[in-house]
Parts: C-alpha cells; structure tokens; sequence
C-alpha cells in the first residue's frame, strides 16, 4: 500500500459502549490511526458476537420523518436507533473530503488502507460493519443527511473497489447532524466523522 507522509486526523473510540456525545481528548487528533487501533476498537467475542440485524433503509425512513416533524433547526437528539448501535464495538475516524462534497481527499486514502487491513484480517474478516456518515450542523439538516449518505458510500466503495473488501460485508448510511459528537460545539470538525459498527457476523 502506497504511503503518505501527511499526518492524518483521527479519532479512536473504544470498543467498549460508550455514548456518541461527549468530549474527546485533543491528543488523539494529531496522532496516526494504525491496524491494531481499528481491531481493538471492532474486535467482537464471546456472547457479544451476535448477528446484528439492522434496516438501513428503515433507519434513513426514521431519521427524514424526524426532519419533516421537526421542521427547521438543528438536531436536538440521536435517533432511536442510536441506543442500539452504540452498544457494539465501534471506530470512529475523521476521513478528508473535499468541502461540502463526497469526493475523499489523497491525504486520507492511507486511513481508509489501514482500516481495510484490519477489516481483512481473520479475527474480523467473517463481520459485517455498518458505516455511518456524520456532519456538523453547517447547513440544513436535509443537505447533511444527503452529504453524510453520500460520504458513506464514498468510503464503503474505496473499500471493495480499491482495497477489496467484499461489498457485501459494508453497509453505508448516513445519519447528517442527527448524532452530533460534539454538543457543545456542533460547529466543531469532529462531528465531521465516519463511524464503523461491527454488526456481527454475516
């Protein structure tokens, strides 16, 4: 795999369940996301390696129904099925893309690289993962679902077009402002994120 001297972003969550709101220690942004990082942080088993059964299509329904009833403003709360994914084994990373577009910048083609590998090793290569897209709340919260599904899906197709994940084992979606990280800051970059959710073996 081709490497990049650039320093990339990230951020880590641990494996165990831990809410997707709060603050986050400013010394991970600056450090760089490695193999073992990613499967310590998606690594299931035991009793918690149960097939995880998710609609995304269900999901996305949910979430635009919450905006039409809602109207204008930002999110004021996750969607219910945050109480679900937030008790699997997570990563979340900050992931470059070209301002307000899907279009994923070079400097982070080598986090994608190292997530693929973890994701090719033997301890995860039978799981499926949910990838979400998230934004701020720059924008409408219509325009962030579209931008946040449409990242997802950036992401999901570098994995099986250029790192050979099989298709099947990625489920993108994206869930706009609807789970802010940061919500004192909902402006601030690191609720700028893509999440991957181990959802269990296939």
């Amino acid at each position: 795999m081709k490497k990049y001297c650039l320093e990339l972003a990230f951020l880590v969550v641990a494996a165990s369940a831990v809410a997707l709101a709060g603050s986050i220690d400013p010394a991970h942004a600056q450090n760089r996301i490695s193999v073992g990082q990613v499967m310590t942080s998606l690594n299931k088993s035991g009793k918690t390696a149960q097939k995880v059964g998710i609609d995304t299509a269900a999901v996305r329904r949910d979430i635009e129904a919450r905006i039409q009833a809602e109207g204008g403003g930002n999110a004021t709360s996750a969607p219910p099925v945050s109480e679900l994914l937030r008790r699997l084994p997570n990563f979340i990373v900050q992931i470059q893309f070209d301002l307000n577009s899907d279009v994923i910048r070079p400097e982070s083609w080598e986090t994608v690289g190292r997530i693929a590998d973890a994701l090719h090793h033997p301890l995860l290569s039978g799981n499926r993962f949910l990838v979400v897209g998230h934004t701020d709340s720059s924008g409408t919260r219509e325009h962030n679902l579209e931008l946040s599904d449409k990242r997802a899906f950036a992401v999901s197709e570098l994995l099986t077009t250029t790192f050979r994940v099989p298709n099947k084992r990625l489920l993108p979606i994206g869930f706009g402002e609807e789970q802010i990280f940061d919500t004192k800051n909902s402006k601030a970059a690191v609720n700028r994120r893509v999440e991957f959710i181990n959802l269990g073996p296939l």
